[in-house]
């Protein structure tokens, strides 16, 4: 009976280290799988060239980037708007230090992407007001983003970024998004997903505006 207890208690410690064993590799792998696709989406935001825009929700893993340590969640409401300068689809250059003063809406956005050939000419109309600057950040072929200008007779700034390095700076690689930056250049209000939100957000901002241009620099909770 003592052999018998003694060899069901070895029984149930061994299997339970070759448990913990296997659990730790298991661990392991996952590690390793997070490790790589972090990697691909460092890699996508460095070297990606043209083509349809990049969903988030389409490179999860499904999940596992959840716990990655590349920020795609957005700029937090009140942050310093990161500063960048890219080459102008006009030619010459664009930075946002350039409108300093000015609150603006800055809109990311690619030729190939369905829903931003929708929001373009929406935006290119409210832009005319002078209410809200708009400026576009694109991304891919040069001719193809001055076919889409073309097309919707976009007047407002747009500059292009080589591949997603001033999304990454702007923690979100998706289009169309649009933050709003105040006066001060910083963030006024959380990012805005889709062309309604865009719109819904751009139209906040003008209301604001239209109160008189002492807002021009004011408080990002004015603007949310």
């Amino acid at each position: 009976m003592t052999l018998l207890v003694l060899a069901l208690a070895f029984g149930f410690v061994a299997f339970g280290c070759w448990f913990g064993v296997q659990l730790l590799r298991q661990n392991g792998r996952i590690l390793e799988r997070l490790e790589l696709l972090e990697r691909q989406i460092e890699q996508l935001t460095l070297t990606s060239g043209g083509g349809a825009a990049v969903d988030e929700d389409s490179v999860k893993g499904g999940g596992l980037l959840a716990k990655s340590r590349l920020k795609r969640d957005g700029l937090a409401q009140g942050t310093a708007a990161p500063d960048f300068r890219v080459a102008r689809l006009d030619g010459g250059e664009l930075s946002l230090a350039e409108f300093r003063g000015c609150p603006l809406l800055l809109v990311f956005s690619d030729p190939h992407c369905g829903p931003c050939d929708a929001l373009a000419p929406r935006l290119e109309q409210r832009g005319r007001s002078g209410s809200v600057q708009i400026v576009m950040i694109s991304r891919g072929d040069v001719d193809a983003n001055r076919a889409k200008a073309a097309q919707h007779r976009l007047t407002f700034p747009i500059g292009l970024q080589r591949h997603w390095e001033i999304s990454k700076l702007y923690a979100m690689f998706a289009t169309p998004i649009a933050y709003l930056i105040d006066g001060d250049g910083r963030v006024a209000a959380p990012v805005a997903k889709g062309p309604d939100a865009i719109l819904g957000l751009w139209s906040r901002a003008a209301s604001v505006l239209t109160g008189g241009p002492a807002l021009a620099a004011s408080p990002a909770s004015n603007w949310g």
